[in-house]
Formats: C-alpha cells, structure tokens, sequence
C-alpha cells in the first residue's frame, strides 16, 4: 500500500512539473498566449515599452529579443489588446523564433540550415496537442513570465527633482 502510494504520488508530481502554462492555447492551429490584466490604467501607457512596436492603438507586434534569458531563443510575435472596465486581455500570436543559421559544407556545396521557426513547428505535435516538454524543460513555462512582464502597465514614478 506505501508503494503504491508513492508510486501514485511520483506520477502526480511528474505530470504537474511537465503540464503546459494555462496561457498558451490552440486557436485553429496556432499557439496563442492570452492572459488577463486586472487594471484600470489606460493602456496608452504600454506605449512607453520599448520592446513593443505599435500598429494601432490596440495591436502592434514584439520586437525581437530573447528577454536577456539565455534559456531563450531571440522571437518575435504580434499581440492584440482589447479592453473592457478596469480590465485589459492581451493575446500573443505568430510567434517566430531565430536561431543562429549552421553553415553545412561538404564537396563543394555549401547549405545554410533555417534560421527562423514558429513555435508550432516546435511545440504542436501531429495529433494538434500542445507537446509535453522533455528533459524537465518547458517553453511555455519559460515564457510567460517573460509575457506576464512585458505586458503588465508599469507607472512611472512622479519626480519631485
């Protein structure tokens, strides 16, 4: 019986470290990120965020960094902003990754592998499920705190100087 249980315990634990964020869903193919800020902030103010370029008031895409997280590829990706009282949703899509392009040289050919992937590529698997994560490490446990952050509206202090 404590075997079992232990067992039963291990297997939990497993499955619990290895689940995908709740952030990141499949919408018709694609992995999406969305969360929802509870903020009454106008969110004019994510306009002061260098690391995001505006097309319009509400939609506009990531610029291309890695978060400075070494776990991290550089990205890129478009987000949506919609609003409603005291209360923003922010729904990431298109991700595109960069890797650093492998020069391949043999008989007088040269090949250059692919430099730039969606996070589809990477995480979908044949059957349309978000892949579970291998070797303890977890792409969308690793990025959304990054997204968390990015999109959250910092005040900036008043200055009395």
């Amino acid at each position: 019986m404590k075997k079992t249980l232990i067992a039963l315990l291990l297997i939990l634990i497993t499955n619990n470290s290895f689940a995908q964020n709740k952030n990141f869903i499949i919408v018709d193919g694609l992995i999406n990120w969305s969360s929802i800020y509870e903020d009454s902030t106008n969110i004019s103010k994510l306009k002061n965020n260098p690391r995001l370029e505006f097309k319009t008031d509400s939609t506009g895409i990531i610029k291309r960094t890695n978060f400075n997280d070494k776990k991290l590829r550089e990205l890129i990706g478009e987000f949506r902003i919609e609003t409603k009282k005291s209360k923003y949703r922010v729904t990431v899509m298109n991700f595109r990754f960069f890797a650093e392009p492998i020069g391949l040289y043999g008989g007088g050919v040269s090949m250059q592998t692919i430099s730039e992937y969606s996070i589809e590529q990477s995480l979908i698997k044949k059957n349309g499920a978000i892949r579970e994560t291998a070797f303890g490490y977890n792409l969308t446990e690793t990025l959304n705190p990054h997204l968390v952050e990015l999109f959250t509206i910092k005040l900036q202090p008043i200055s009395e100087w």
